[in-house]
């Protein structure tokens, strides 16, 4: 079992085991990694996550890896981006800019021409933007 430290903030602490990404509060286990009880389950990754971010103002959380996955903490709801098998795109190096508002990340990405690009992603409506 292999277990990576993604994020963390004061009340949250964010990992994976291999391709499964896990949320722990704090508040509520002293526990390491105690995914078989208390922590959340947020997402799978195909190929294990590359980066995420527990977002500035800790509404949200950003996987980057196969795609993108956010997942809203106080809705529960998780959305996944860019991961259809005809449309994959390898994301790495999720960040938030503080040039940015509070519901955009950027991150890295090659594109299909192999060109190496920064986008910035709305999460509110998943609106994608090339940077450069």
């Amino acid at each position: 079992m292999s277990i990576r430290y993604l994020s963390e903030n004061d009340i949250y602490k964010l990992y994976s085991i291999n391709e499964s990404v896990y949320l722990k509060d704090k508040s509520k286990s002293d526990n390491l990694c105690d995914y078989e009880n208390s922590d959340l389950y947020l997402t799978s990754v195909y190929g294990d996550p590359d980066s995420a971010l527990i977002s500035f103002d800790g509404t949200f959380i950003c996987v980057a890896g196969c795609g993108i996955s956010i997942y809203f903490i106080e809705s529960k709801k998780c959305i996944q981006l860019f991961n259809e098998p005809e449309e994959i795109i390898w994301t790495e190096g999720v960040y938030q800019s503080a040039e940015d508002g509070q519901h955009y990340v950027r991150f890295n990405a090659n594109t299909e021409t192999e060109k190496f690009r920064i986008y910035r992603l709305n999460v509110k409506t998943s609106g994608l933007e090339i940077l450069s």
